[in-house]
């Protein structure tokens, strides 16, 4: 290997003396600018990489394990986002040997490990031990993405089961839960209470904390890929929304976060919160733009972000389109601008339209056990039977923007001319009446947020149109409403004055 530049052997020496140190606030600017600015002047030209463990070893000494596992955490990450094709089995395989190394010093230690890195390195290691999780099952499902003498290696790879199982990677994240009582902190927490009552001194370490706090958003993503949505949303129940959640520390975190818990309940078909949810996401991301565009080409993350941006507008259109509601109107206007068409599609009902925009806007669903050595892929075989159990849930709801249409026109309709409209023949009578029914469901639901009210300039509007049926009649009240200042205002004085007290009592002696 050729030497390495002065500026990256003195850079290495550096990094592994401020991780010793603990210095946060070096480490964090080591790790989001003096990386990526090296990877970009000496590595990113050519197809020349960060040298090996064996290399580093030589500069800061072999007995320092810590720094050469997050060195090497690193190194893995960036053959990751370097190969277009994928890294190969060789390297995929170490870097998962090396999460374990990494999980077992810090689960594994008798008393809090010395280590204190910042909140984006280490959410970025939790996230990345999902995504490479995820890489390797799409890997293992696509022959395509091998070269032919990797066929052999994955079946030895597949002998060792600790490979990138489902099995060792949620183990590894509900340990990591499991060692900070997270859940049991946040749970006081949220009932305002001291959380160190139900912690021992891994769950008061800040490394244990955060790392179980960004573990359960880590569960959730998993839990979502393998389309368990209610488990899903299960794991986040503990987490507030609010400003001064972990998760706004990180920009991806947030991101995250607000696309697997907004995805989750879209496919639970509550379209309502869904909606909510999708549209704070895409207001921090407006917010943030200009810190994306600097870091973009630095820090794949914020990569990240610009691509879950426009999956966010797909989902947002399906939401809306089956359950129309009031939204902040700057992204009301970039939603037209990008989807106009297509959710004017969507709202007469086509499920092209629904399928398309719910391909674009998914997750890459995977499933863990499946290995094809030879022949199809089958990577996309999860997408397809999400996307089919999504089709086959809107199907008594398509109809609904276009009754929604319809009973905006009158005040009262015989119900056999509603049909006739709709191009209902006789023998689908019964059904009609059963979309009837769905319509007045979601008509029902309109308006309930979530137990987080915080956000009331996202919330959505009461329903505008309610109906009742009187034998073969149609009944239509408009019941939009003007918003309610008053109790607006009261609401949060009653907040301001609970604050107040909290604040007497904090300061008491």
């Amino acid at each position: 290997m050729d030497e390495l530049p002065t500026e990256v052997t003195n850079f290495l020496l550096y990094f592994a003396k401020v991780i010793d140190e603990e210095n946060v606030a070096e480490i964090h600017n080591l790790y989001e600018h003096g990386f990526p600015d090296l990877t970009e002047r000496f590595f990113r030209p050519t197809e020349r990489m960060w040298p090996d463990e064996t290399v580093v070893e030589n500069i800061v000494g072999s007995d320092n394990r810590l720094f050469i596992i997050l060195y090497k955490e690193l190194y893995y990450r960036q053959v990751y986002a370097r190969n277009q094709r994928g890294p190969s089995l060789n390297h995929r395989y170490e870097s998962f040997m090396n999460y374990q190394d990494l999980f077992s010093e810090i689960l594994g230690s008798k008393e809090p490990l010395a280590l204190t890195l910042p909140n984006i390195w280490l959410w970025d290691i939790v996230d990345e031990f999902v995504y490479q999780f995820q890489a390797f099952c799409l890997y293992k499902a696509n022959p395509g993405k091998r070269a032919v003498e990797e066929i052999d290696e994955l079946m030895h790879i597949e002998d060792n089961q600790n490979a990138w199982n489902v099995y060792p990677v949620l183990n590894i994240l509900y340990s990591l839960l499991s060692k900070s009582q997270i859940s049991q902190q946040l749970q006081m927490i949220r009932n305002r209470k001291n959380a160190d009552l139900v912690a021992d001194e891994f769950g008061q370490s800040p490394l244990y904390f955060k790392l179980g706090y960004f573990s359960l958003i880590g569960l959730l993503r998993t839990h979502v890929l393998l389309a368990d949505y209610h488990q899903a949303l299960k794991t986040v129940e503990s987490l507030e929304f609010d400003a001064k959640g972990l998760y706004n520390t990180v920009p991806s975190c947030f991101v995250t976060l607000h696309y697997f818990v907004g995805f989750s309940h879209m496919m639970m078909r509550n379209y309502g919160e869904a909606t909510r949810i999708f549209v704070n996401c895409l207001l921090f991301i407006q917010r943030t733009k200009s810190l994306q565009q600097t870091q973009q080409k630095k820090n794949f993350q914020y990569d990240v972000i610009g691509k879950t941006h426009d999956q966010l507008f797909h989902l947002l259109a399906i939401c809306l389109s089956l359950q129309p509601q009031r939204i902040d109107e700057s992204i009301q206007s970039q939603l037209i601008e990008k989807m106009g068409d297509r959710l004017s599609r969507m709202s007469n009902g086509e499920v092209d339209e629904y399928k398309n925009a719910f391909m674009l806007g998914c997750p890459k669903f995977l499933s863990p056990t499946t290995v094809v050595y030879e022949g199809g892929n089958q990577s996309k075989e999860p997408l397809l039977r999400q996307c089919q159990a999504f089709l086959d849930g809107i199907e008594s709801q398509r109809a609904v923007p276009i009754l929604r249409g319809y009973l905006k026109l009158y005040t009262s309709l015989p119900t056999q001319k509603l049909a006739s409209f709709m191009d209902v023949g006789e023998g689908e009578f019964d059904s009609f009446l059963g979309k009837l029914l769905s319509f007045k469901m979601l008509v029902s639901g309109l308006g309930k947020g979530s137990a987080d009210d915080d956000a009331e300039e996202m919330e959505s509007t009461p329903q505008d149109i309610d109906f009742y049926v009187d034998k073969d009649m149609i009944c239509i009240a408009d019941t939009k409403v003007s918003r309610r200042v008053c109790e607006h205002f009261v609401k949060h004085i009653h907040k301001l004055i609970e604050v107040q007290k909290m604040l007497k009592v904090e300061a008491k002696p």
